[in-house]
């Protein structure tokens, strides 16, 4: 959903192969959403990284299989989340025309929260994670998928993100506390690929900082369309596109607000054209649409693991657990204070414990920083900044900026840099990376002034100077020669 500042709908049409931010009426003339498929979102094999869960006792983290039996409710009697704790709700929908085929999927959605929860709490340093609606009769660390079957036909609902939404919502019926759904939508994808579409709310009320922010009320939906056709996944132990579930719930969180440092909303508009961010490798950034604020660029490096995406890149735009004080993230809306985010303390075990079942990886809590002046022949040295989850390495990549963005410097893999005659002109960065025994992450530093010749401004200055002091002492030597002709001429007298 975005909300924005003036009243009325937005419309966007389809595109031929790739289907680009949508908005589609619901609830309000002023939401919208934002569609992304896969070819946008990476698909990611996670057959290893569920295996070693599996490995794990069920006190490490959620089990990747799901157990528990189908309902069409809300299963009140086994459910171990608060109603009134602000929560997603999980819930598979399928058109009356068509079969339930919840069995196929149930292990896939199950999986999917598992790896969700452990990639949030391996990006904040195991502090929090989504609060889902967990609870069945097999226990609390099962999801409760709620199967709702569409009243209509598919022909009613194939590609209906607002059908299908309200259909949902309606099943779901009132809530205690405030509760957003992700939605499985079996089949209803009307073309050849799977597509995510969720909802957020952009301007004033979706940058407000703290408690205040719309987002923290509830009410979001997210829907994945799976291909018609197409088998369920079954007992596959990767689930199904994690990275498009956490994406779809991250719009629904309130990511990316058009302020945000690398959003692609072009300075001054207010396009519901746009709703992601421009540095990657990350969940939320990808170029939607022509016109976008900035290339795509990849200012981190990708992560081993579930979902070998950054959290937010450099940690600026939409996900900090620290930001520093006066940046954005401290002024604005921050996601990992949404009310839909619990302590892990308190949503055991869904943040897992376990080395291998929960890999923690550094994350960028304050940004690295250059520090030296930009001139040829000069010297900077990057400080990496700070981390969580103790580095116990570091790597550096100095990098300048062209027309088509950042490229790497051969060999300029060390702290400090002396900038040559290639920089003049150019801005400079430097990329770090950090290393512990569970992953990498990388975070650019600030960006340096265009490189100046200092060398050739010191020898211009240099010869400045000789000139200056040549030409004082020929002023000096014609005054005392015209002193002499002047006393010379007095003396004639």
């Amino acid at each position: 959903m975005i909300r924005l500042p003036a009243a009325g709908a937005f419309f966007f049409a389809l595109a031929a192969l790739a289907l680009p931010t949508l908005g589609l009426p619901h609830k309000d003339p002023h939401v919208l959403t934002h569609a992304d498929t896969r070819d946008q979102l990476q698909d990611v094999d996670l057959a290893d990284v569920v295996s070693t869960a599996e490995a794990q006792s069920d006190a490490d983290g959620l089990p990747v299989k799901w157990c528990g039996d189908e309902t069409g409710s809300n299963n009140t009697a086994n459910a171990a989340t608060p109603a009134s704790k602000a929560q997603f709700k999980v819930v598979y929908a399928y058109a009356a025309d068509r079969p339930d085929r919840f069995a196929g999927w149930a292990n896939a959605l199950q999986a999917n929260v598992a790896v969700v929860e452990r990639f949030l709490s391996a990006n904040d340093g195991g502090t929090k994670a989504i609060r889902f609606d967990m609870g069945t009769r097999c226990g609390a660390q099962y999801v409760d998928v709620q199967t709702v079957q569409l009243p209509g036909p598919r022909t009613s609902y194939v590609d209906n993100f607002s059908a299908i939404a309200g259909a949902v919502q309606r099943a779901l019926g009132g809530a205690s506390g405030p509760r957003d759904a992700i939605v499985l939508a079996d089949s209803l994808s009307g073309g050849g690929s799977e597509y995510g579409l969720g909802e957020t709310v952009m301007g004033a009320s979706g940058e407000v900082s703290g408690s205040a922010n719309v987002h923290n009320r509830g009410g979001f939906t997210s829907v994945l369309f799976s291909r018609d056709g197409a088998a369920a996944p079954g007992s596959s132990k990767w689930g199904w596109w994690p990275e498009g579930f956490l994406h779809e719930m991250t719009h629904n969180l309130g990511a990316v607000q058009w302020g945000a440092p690398h959003s692609t909303e072009p300075r001054g508009q207010q396009s519901p054209s746009y709703g992601h961010c421009w540095q990657g490798a990350d969940v939320m950034c990808y170029l939607e649409d022509a016109g976008a604020a900035h290339a795509m660029v990849q200012d981190c490096a990708a992560l081993p693991g579930a979902i070998p995406q950054n959290y937010d890149c450099g940690r600026d735009d939409y996900f900090n657990p620290s930001p520093a004080p006066g940046s954005y993230l401290a002024t604005h809306w921050n996601t990992y204070d949404s009310a839909f985010l619990g302590p892990c303390g308190e949503i055991v075990p869904a943040c897992g414990g376990g080395q291998l079942w929960v890999p923690q990886p550094p994350a960028a809590t304050g940004g690295p920083a250059v520090t030296g002046i930009a001139r040829r022949g000069g010297i900077l040295t990057v400080l990496p900044g700070s981390w969580s989850n103790a580095p116990t390495a570091y790597d550096f990549q100095w990098q300048r900026l062209m027309r088509d963005g950042w490229e790497d410097i051969d060999s300029a893999t060390d702290r400090s840099y002396k900038p040559t005659s290639d920089d003049l002109g150019r801005r400079l960065r430097a990329n770090v990376v950090a290393h512990n025994e569970d992953g990498a992450a990388a975070a650019p530093s600030n960006v340096t002034a265009p490189v100046g010749g200092s060398a050739v401004n010191r020898a211009a200055s240099a010869t400045s100077s000789k000139a200056s002091k040549k030409a004082k002492a020929s002023k000096k030597r014609k005054a005392k020669a015209s002193k002499k002709k002047h006393k010379k001429k007095k003396s004639r007298r």
